[in-house]
């Protein structure tokens, strides 16, 4: 397990109720191999309670929202609706993936993503923007956009696999280690580390550090979330039997090396 300060950090392990197609047979399944928080995708009333006291039923509870965030004036406004619902339902964690706007400019891009940031900050929640292009892209780009937005409510969402996806001859370590103090939530996702590649593996089959992931997350008394997002070729078509068994898979590899329960 990872270790501050000569104690024992008990690290928040979630999974994204999508990967089980957002069946409510998760919610038995996952309690099975420790995993009792969810990453959950907005519903279309946006009223996040229904799902929180499900998971609630369960002794699950979920830690975070996933949602694309387009900056045009509708999804801004939409957005906002959700990082308000989101708080009424005691989720702390809004992951966002910020596309940008052909016809707006970098400046009105950010001044637009601070405006929803400081709403966030108000409510209590946290903005955590995915390591997607063009304002998440890696870690200098993530650091360059928080900095200017300079709002608390806007954090990072290091994905460990679209570090590699979206940059050539990159390093997930020297990437985090380049953001981690703005680090908010974190992507557990495997990779065979080629750029565009496709090919999300069980944990512990690609290249990804883990271990150290954790050690320097740890390191900063980051506890999580870490959300298993197992997406591509392991989940496409699969049954839901197949999913649970590559998140069990997953599990059985954060075990082993000492980062969860």
């Amino acid at each position: 397990m990872t270790i501050r300060k000569g104690s024992r950090m008990s690290n928040i392990i979630a999974c994204r109720f999508s990967v089980y197609q957002d069946k409510e047979e998760a919610f038995e399944l996952l309690p099975q191999i420790g995993i009792r928080c969810l990453e959950v995708r907005v519903p279309e009333t946006l009223d996040f309670k229904p799902i929180v006291k499900k998971a609630g039923a369960h002794d699950m509870r979920v830690t975070s929202v996933a949602n694309a965030l387009r900056l045009d004036a509708e999804n801004r406004e939409r957005f906002r609706k959700i990082i308000l619902s989101a708080c009424e339902a005691g989720i702390p964690k809004i992951f966002a993936s910020i596309k940008g706007n052909d016809e707006m400019s970098h400046q009105k891009a950010l001044s637009c993503i601070r405006d929803l940031a400081q709403t966030a900050h108000r409510n209590g929640a946290t903005i955590c923007m995915e390591t997607h292009p063009p304002f998440g892209t890696n870690g200098d780009v993530a650091v360059e956009t928080i900095q200017a937005v300079e709002s608390e409510g806007l954090r990072y969402n290091f994905d460990t696999a679209n570090i590699y996806y979206y940059n050539q001859g990159c390093d997930a370590l020297v990437e985090l280690k380049k953001c981690v103090d703005w680090v908010a939530s974190v992507h557990l996702k495997e990779t065979d580390g080629g750029y565009e590649s496709p090919n999300f593996p069980v944990l512990g089959e690609g290249i990804v550090d883990f271990p150290a992931v954790f050690r320097i997350l740890g390191e900063r008394g980051f506890e999580g979330p870490y959300t298993l997002e197992l997406e591509g070729a392991l989940t496409a078509g699969k049954s839901l039997e197949k999913r649970h068994e590559a998140v069990t898979g997953c599990m059985a590899y954060l075990r082993g090396i000492g980062v969860a329960d």
